[in-house]
């Protein structure tokens, strides 16, 4: 059985937007047709960019019925009614810090600990290798048993791996298995795998696998699930699959 961590869902009505991109029409069963045949039980909606702070499409795709489970991670402001979206499904904040997109909350980042721990929720950080060093800097002043999880595999260089292991190494960081964003052998992977090979032996109680349907901001061709489960079935041994898929997002997701 799998759990995919990371999904985004939008509407089949699309609306203009003031985003980055411009966000496919497609919904969160649209996602459950092409998942649970797969093998997919479990799923994690992450808030969109396209979204902001307005959660609401979140929590009425959280309510959605069908043969998948779902939690959520949101992007909150000062007015979140925490309590409220935690009712909801909802187990995360997202924090985005790219280069590419232009902002950085990861100042912010110590007063969002504060915030969610209240509620049991963990962060998810969009980050990358350039901000790892001011991440690990943190972690020591975040509240006892918070968790940071990178998306994406912290978009770290899979030939240079050392600033994600090391990141890992603090004990308090995740890594979300997104492989589609940092490989250049999209569909197969080959790229990727000492990289996951190495995520795996070292951290195995601290990697989730997404899949990041429906790839938006992703060349073509568009990614497909089984090739990433195959990277995944091939670089991690049955037990630390198994944590991948299944124990470690009941574990975070309180699935």
């Amino acid at each position: 059985m799998i759990t995919d961590c990371h999904i985004h869902s939008f509407s089949k009505t699309p609306a203009p937007q003031n985003g980055a991109y411009v966000p496919p029409a497609r919904d969160i069963h649209d996602y459950m047709d092409e998942a649970a045949p797969l093998g997919v039980r479990r799923a994690v909606v992450v808030q969109a960019s396209v979204d902001g702070t307005d959660n609401s499409r979140l929590v009425e795709v959280l309510g959605a019925e069908g043969p998948v489970a779902l939690r959520g991670v949101a992007m909150i402001d000062a007015d979140a009614d925490l309590p409220a979206l935690y009712a909801a499904g909802i187990r995360a904040a997202r924090v985005q810090d790219r280069a590419r997109l232009g902002d950085s909350a990861l100042g912010q980042l110590p007063d969002l600990a504060d915030r969610v721990a209240e509620v049991g929720w963990h962060i998810e950080l969009n980050s990358e290798p350039r901000s790892f060093e001011q991440i690990a800097a943190l972690v020591p002043d975040l509240p006892e048993g918070l968790r940071l999880i990178l998306d994406h595999i912290g978009h770290v260089d899979p030939a240079a791996p050392d600033p994600i292991l090391r990141l890992l190494e603090t004990g308090r960081v995740w890594a979300k298995l997104s492989p589609t964003r940092i490989s250049t052998d999209i569909g197969c992977y080959g790229d990727l795998t000492a990289l996951i090979e190495k995520l795996g032996a070292g951290f195995p109680d601290r990697i989730l696998w997404g899949s990041d349907w429906p790839h938006v901001m992703t060349p073509e061709p568009v990614p497909e699930i089984p090739p990433m489960l195959d990277l995944c079935r091939a670089a991690l041994n049955t037990e630390t699959l198994r944590r991948c898929m299944w124990d470690n997002p009941e574990r975070l997701y309180g699935f």
